[in-house]
């Protein structure tokens, strides 16, 4: 197919300044998918080169650095304060964790599992909550590099975290809070413990801690927001090990229960509060739902329902996120809460005619997969005139997002674009 050059299509070109300009004719069924996809394509790369792949971390960073300016708080950078923790350093970075599974003899294999090393600092009464998280991540580097179809199922055969729980109870550990302050060890602490069936004693720890909001209430500024992360950070990374989707695609059932659980521990609660609560877990699972990252299974109704129940109190403004998500309803889509929502901010949009000039933000970006996943959900139900409407407003108020900032400049010629021929000559299928 003859593609016309760059320089050639921003050109004057006789033979389009003899066609008669009219107004574009309606796309047919297949015109119409076409158009879908290439805005969808579009959209994804440029979502992708703006923002890479969603990390874990980035909900707790900033309690990282609240909670690392506490005197008793123990982590690795801790490892020169005395000679027991020299020694422990020591050993953590022994070259014995980077060796190769092929390498040596079966006994060297052995004696290459991180949990030993585990077991010979609890013996010698040096364990601690950072350096068990450094047994554990090297673990958890071993499984991966194993052969093991499914890593959850990996963490869930090495019985590591129940190790590491027995020593915390039986140290004492368990009867202080303090250890739920190390972000990173209970990070990967909770992912074991998951994978490990272990989720009644993460309760234990997620119960503990909502205990203290009352008292976080009591504060205000950056002491409030510092010590609201502290009380929902368990919370937050049970949550996050129950959707883990490491290897294998992960149901979201696990971690929509999770929240509803958790809930049910809060009736005591006004709404405001309970969306300090549960806003972090929740934004978590509404970008893990609708956001086009991973391909899970679908979650059963009555999970999928459970959640959609607590929109209202994880986000104040929840009319986008309820009708996103009545849209992908596993068993009931429906599209209408989404039509109704894009034709309002489609008004209100309109008559900012400087919106296109501003950075986009997590909200465009969120506006424009709902109206991805509306325009594809109208078509396959073969409502066509409304996935053209949607289509239009994306087009409309989010061009650069994708991809598509040529169109407006190609706008006289696509009038005479009736059919997906002519698009390609334009360069723009």
């Amino acid at each position: 197919m003859f593609r016309p050059s760059q320089s050639l299509l921003f050109r004057p070109m006789p033979v389009l300044n003899k066609l008669k300009i009219h107004h574009p004719l309606p796309l047919n069924p297949r015109e119409s998918k076409q158009l879908l996809n290439l805005l969808t394509t579009s959209f994804r790369q440029q979502l992708d080169s703006e923002h890479p792949q969603f990390r874990d971390s980035t909900a707790i960073t900033s309690l990282n650095h609240h909670t690392s300016r506490r005197s008793r708080r123990s982590s690795l950078s801790d490892h020169e304060r005395t000679p027991t923790d020299r020694h422990m350093h020591s050993l953590l970075t022994n070259p014995l964790f980077n060796l190769s599974l092929e390498s040596g003899d079966s006994n060297v294999v052995l004696s290459k599992d991180p949990m030993d090393i585990f077991n010979k600092a609890v013996a010698n009464g040096m364990m601690t909550t950072s350096d068990a998280k450094a047994c554990l991540a090297a673990k958890k580097s071993q499984i991966v590099r194993s052969s093991v179809l499914s890593v959850r199922d990996g963490m869930k055969e090495s019985g590591a975290g129940l190790q590491v729980l027995k020593w915390l109870v039986s140290s004492g550990t368990t009867n202080r809070t303090d250890f739920l302050e190390d972000i990173a060890f209970m990070k990967i602490m909770m992912e074991y413990m998951v994978a490990e069936g272990l989720q009644e004693a993460a309760w234990k720890w997620v119960k503990r801690s909502l205990e203290n909001f009352s008292k976080v209430l009591l504060l205000s500024g950056e002491d409030f927001v510092a010590a609201q992360k502290e009380v929902v950070g368990p919370l937050l990374l049970l949550v996050k090990a129950e959707a883990a989707d490491s290897t294998s695609p992960t149901s979201l059932d696990a971690a929509f229960m999770t929240m509803s659980r958790a809930a049910g521990y809060l009736g005591g609660l006004s709404t405001s509060e309970m969306t300090r609560i549960l806003g972090p877990p929740g934004w978590f699972l509404i970008r893990a739902t609708v956001m086009p990252r991973s391909t899970r299974p679908r979650p059963s109704e009555s999970a999928f329902e459970s959640f959609l129940s607590l929109i209202p109190v994880i986000s104040k403004s929840p009319a986008r996120y309820l009708a996103h998500l009545s849209l992908l309803h596993p068993t009931k889509p429906n599209p209408d809460l989404a039509l109704d929502y894009i034709r309002s901010i489609n008004a209100s949009m309109s008559k900012k005619n400087a919106r296109q000039s501003k950075a986009a933000t997590e909200s465009d970006h969120h506006n424009i997969q709902l109206g991805l996943d509306t325009a594809n959900y109208l078509l396959v139900q073969h409502r066509y005139t409304e996935a053209d409407e949607v289509m239009e407003f994306l087009r409309t108020h989010y061009p650069k997002q994708l991809g598509i900032k040529e169109m407006r400049q190609l706008e006289q010629a696509k009038a005479e674009a009736s059919s997906l021929e002519l698009l390609e000559r334009l360069g723009l299928a």
